[in-house]
């Protein structure tokens, strides 16, 4: 498999038509409307969980995670 390293929004993404706001994506092909939300399809959060499998792409998500779901770290 080939391996992926990280783009820019920008880079990853074609408009489909110019009366159309979908984008298609250059990495896989897909037809979609949030560009942000697919991306971290492609390119995972790096903010990691050390107490379970959750990974989040901003710090703030994973500090919430951590106080809701592991209480017991007092953070």
């Amino acid at each position: 498999m080939k391996e992926l390293k990280t783009y820019r929004i920008a880079q990853i993404f074609e408009k489909v038509n110019s009366l159309d706001e979908r984008k298609r994506c250059l990495l896989c092909g897909k037809v979609v409307c949030n560009v942000r939300n697919h991306y971290y399809v492609h390119f995972p959060g790096k903010y990691a969980c050390s107490l379970c499998t959750a990974v989040y792409t901003r710090s703030d998500t994973l500090l919430m995670h951590c106080r809701s779901k592991h209480p017991e770290l007092n953070v």
